[in-house]
């Protein structure tokens, strides 16, 4: 198995399992973020407007969405729920947690799925990457299905590379 998958296994084994909870509403208005980080995701894609998650390469970034990999709702619910306004707002900022996807996958597939909900056509391992370090991050728990569709997804990768 590739250093990397072994590493973020490592880290996967190192979160906390728990069932989610919401131990405060959820509000969207509480994970703000401003309109340009699009221009930070583009610039981290080497100037692509690219969707890792189905491979596409749009024109221009009115045709995509900015799409938090760990879903802002599944963060609240997954420890952010007690945390501060200001973390709150650091992780929906947060370019690691950020990627661009097209809206039909953004607000219709995806939404506020975990990783046992949901995963990309293209480019698991590196989602499974970014899920783990991100909850790792902000110390975010992983429910019991959640980490084994983790481990069983990353035990097949032969790396967590973007393509």
């Amino acid at each position: 198995m590739p250093n990397d998958v072994q590493q973020i296994l490592a880290a996967l084994n190192g979160l906390v399992v728990a069932s989610e909870s919401r131990c405060s509403p959820y509000n969207s208005d509480d994970y703000a973020y401003p309109q340009s980080v699009e221009t930070e995701i583009v610039r981290r894609m080497g100037g692509r407007i690219y969707s890792p998650y189905t491979g596409t390469t749009f024109s221009s970034t009115r045709e995509t969405d900015i799409e938090h990999i760990v879903a802002k709702s599944e963060a609240h619910d997954s420890g952010l729920c007690g945390a501060s306004a200001q973390r709150r707002r650091n992780f929906a900022r947060d370019l690691l947690n950020l990627t661009l996807a097209s809206p039909s996958v953004n607000r219709h597939q995806k939404s506020g799925k975990d990783f046992a909900e949901w995963r990309p056509a293209l480019n698991q391992c590196w989602f499974a990457d970014q899920v783990i370090k991100v909850k790792a991050k902000y110390r975010l728990t992983v429910d019991s299905r959640e980490k084994a569709e983790l481990q069983l997804t990353l035990q097949s990768c032969s790396s967590v590379a973007m393509r």
